[in-house]
C-alpha cells in the first residue's frame, strides 16, 4: 500500500510498499522499502507531529 502523511508543519511524506501498518497508543508505526537504497526500515510517527495520514490500498495484478 502506499501511505502519505502530513504533518503539522505542512511537509507531506509519501510511502510506497507499506506493509505492517499499525496504530500505537502515542501515533503510528509501519514497514517500509527505501527507494534509493531498497534496504527495510521501520518508522514510527507521534500523533502530536502529524496533522493526518491517507491509505491508499495497492491494487493486485491477476
Amino acid at each position: 500500500m502506499e501511505l502519505i502523511i502530513f504533518t503539522n508543519n505542512g511537509q507531506t511524506y509519501h510511502y510506497s510498499g507499506v506493509t505492517d501498518f499499525q496504530p500505537t497508543t502515542t501515533g503510528f508505526s509501519f514497514t517500509y522499502v527505501g527507494k534509493a537504497t531498497g534496504v527495510t526500515h521501520q518508522a514510527v510517527f507521534n500523533n502530536t507531529s502529524t496533522a493526518g495520514y491517507a491509505i491508499v490500498p495497492t491494487e493486485s495484478v491477476e
